[in-house]
């Protein structure tokens, strides 16, 4: 078994990370996966996690069929459900367009340090 699938293994079995899969015929044409980030807790608010998406990713021959749209609402629909509040992504050039169409926002509230 290869470090990656290790270390996948780990994480989803932590139950900190989820992830989903898109399936053709039986063979996996996509997935995404989603790092639920914990808060600090405040006295006065939930702890909410923050949900990370990455990893997505859908094979070249089944992109535009729907398949990632329908990963993304399958993510969000459990997220909402969960009492995620907040997804974040760093999304490729590429992937915006498909990210807006599923509800992501540019932020108004963040800032970044490099």
């Amino acid at each position: 078994m290869s470090h990656a699938e290790d270390w996948i293994r780990e994480r989803i079995a932590s139950r900190r990370w989820l992830a989903w899969v898109a399936q053709s015929d039986g063979e996996v044409c996509g997935h995404v996966f989603l790092h639920l980030v914990e808060g600090m807790p405040e006295p006065y608010e939930d702890n909410t996690p923050i949900g990370y998406v990455t990893n997505f990713y859908v094979v070249p021959e089944h992109r535009n069929r729907g398949f990632g749209a329908a990963l993304l609402d399958a993510l969000r629909r459990h997220a909402q459900g969960s009492g995620v509040d907040v997804l974040i992504v760093w999304p490729s050039e590429r992937s915006v367009p498909l990210y807006r169409r599923s509800g992501f926002e540019s932020p108004t509230e963040l800032l970044e340090a490099r």
